[in-house]
C-alpha cells in the first residue's frame, strides 16, 4: 500500500487539494473475484468437449519394453489412447523446450524421471479417462536411477540422456561469469579466506490452480484455439506452430484467470501438447487438467542448488572478492524458462541481491 500525504485546499489559488505522490491504484479485478465470477481453466466447457488423462511412469529410469492399450481402448467412453509410438508416426514425439533442449512428449525409448508421461487417454468424461489408465499394461526394463546431483557426474553414473548423440555423462553445460584470473589473484593475496557449502533445496511453486489446457482444433480451416494456464502465451504459440506444423497466425492462445503461477506456468508441459494432439485426432475439443499429485510430481520446480561459496577479506572484515561454484539439478530435460544459463536465486543473489 502506498502512503500519500495530503495538503489543505487553497481555493484562492484554484487548488482543490490533491494528494502528493502516486496514490492508490484501484484493482479492477476484485469485484468479480469476490463474487465468485472468476473464469479459470477448469471452468471452460466447450460443446462436445472430451477429457484427457495421462498415464505416468511409476519408476525413475527404465527402458520401455512394451505397452498394451487394448483393454483401455475397449473401456466404455474411451475414444483414443495415444502412445509415444503414435506420436512418432506424426513426428510429435519430441518437442523443443524454452532452453534450446528437447523433451519427450510421451515415452518412446525409455523413462527418464518418475512421473514421466507414458500414454494419453481421451474419453467422454474425466472419470472414464482416469479409469482407463488402470487398464494400460506397460512392461519396463529397470535401469539404475540417478537421484543425487552430486553422484550424477561420477564416472560410471547412468547416462540419462543417451538420446543425444555423443553424450557420455549427465553434464548439461558449464556457465561462468566474472574475471576468474583477477578473482584468483585477490584470493591469493587476501588476509582471510572463508569457505562454506550451502545447500538450497528444491522447492515447488504449488499454485492453487494446477496446470491444464483445453485444445480446440478446427479441421476445416486448420485453426487451433488453445485455452491454457500459461504465463507466456506468445512463446507457447510459437512452439506449437513448430511442433504441430500449424501456421502461427492460425493459433490463438487464451490465458484465462490463473490461480497462481510463480514461474512454473511459463514452461510448456507435455500435457498441453497432448491436449492439442487429442483434439486433432478426435476432431473435438479436449480438456486436460492435472491433479494435485501430478502437479507436485511433474511440474517444474525451483532452486535445487549445491553451492560452494568463498569470501576473500581483510583482517578487519572488508570483503575483497566473492567466488562460488554451483551444482544445479535441471532434471532429465533442460526445460527451465530462465532466459540465461543460470537459474534465478543463484548468481544474481550472491552479491546480496535477491530474487
Amino acid at each position: 500500500m502506498t502512503t500519500v500525504q495530503e495538503h489543505a485546499p487553497n481555493p484562492a489559488a484554484g487548488d482543490p487539494g490533491r494528494p502528493i505522490g502516486f496514490g492508490r491504484l484501484q484493482r479492477k479485478e476484485d469485484p468479480r473475484f469476490v463474487r465468485g465470477k472468476g473464469n479459470y481453466l477448469d471452468d471452460i466447457v466447450l460443446p462436445g468437449m472430451l477429457h484427457g488423462a495421462i498415464l505416468r511412469a511409476p519408476v525413475a529410469h527404465a527402458r520401455l519394453v512394451s505397452i498394451d492399450t487394448s483393454e483401455a481402448l475397449a473401456h466404455p467412453g474411451v475414444l483414443a489412447v495415444i502412445t509415444g509410438k503414435d506420436l512418432q508416426a506424426l513426428n510429435l514425439a519430441w518437442a523443443p523446450t524454452l532452453s534450446a533442449d528437447v523433451q519427450a512428449v510421451l515415452v518412446t525409448d525409455k523413462v527418464r524421471f518418475q512421473g514421466q508421461e507414458v500414454a494419453f487417454v481421451v474419453a467422454e468424461d474425466r472419470y472414464a479417462a482416469r479409469d482407463a489408465l488402470e487398464l494400460i499394461d506397460v512392461e519396463y526394463d529397470m535401469l539404475p536411477p540417478v537421484i543425487d546431483a552430486r553422484r550424477a557426474l561420477d564416472p560410471g553414473a547412468p547416462v540419462i540422456r543417451d538420446d543425444i548423440e555423443g553424450r557420455t555423462d549427465n553434464r548439461i553445460f558449464d556457465w561462468e561469469i566474472g574475471d576468474a584470473a583477477e578473482t584468483e589473484a585477490v584470493f591469493a593475496a587476501a588476509d582471510v579466506v572463508v569457505a562454506q557449502e550451502v545447500v538450497y533445496p528444491r522447492v515447488h511453486p504449488a499454485p492453487m490452480e494446477t496446470c491444464g489446457a483445453v485444445a480446440d482444433f478446427d479441421p476445416i480451416d486448420g485453426r487451433l484455439t488453445l485455452y491454457e494456464t500459461t504465463q507466456a502465451p506468445h512463446a507457447h504459440r510459437t512452439l506449437y506452430a513448430i511442433v504441430a506444423g500449424i501456421p502461427e497466425h492460425k493459433i490463438r492462445i487464451v490465458s484465462p484467470d490463473i490461480g497462481g503461477g510463480f514461474g512454473n506456468k511459463v514452461g510448456i508441459y507435455p500435457g498441453y501438447v497432448l491436449a492439442v494432439v487429442g483434439s486433432i485426432v478426435t476432431g473435438k475439443p479436449v480438456k486436460w487438467v492435472e491433479d494435485r499429485s501430478e502437479n507436485l510430481m511433474s511440474t517444474s520446480f525451483a532452486r535445487d542448488y549445491i553451492m560452494q561459496g568463498e569470501i576473500a577479506a581483510t583482517n578487519d572484515g572488508k570483503i575483497l572478492a566473492v567466488r562460488t561454484s554451483v551444482l544445479a539439478d535441471h532434471g532429465a530435460f533442460n526445460a527451465t524458462a530462465q532466459p540465461t544459463k543460470t537459474r534465478p536465486a543463484s548468481s544474481p543473489s550472491l552479491p546480496g541481491a535477491t530474487t
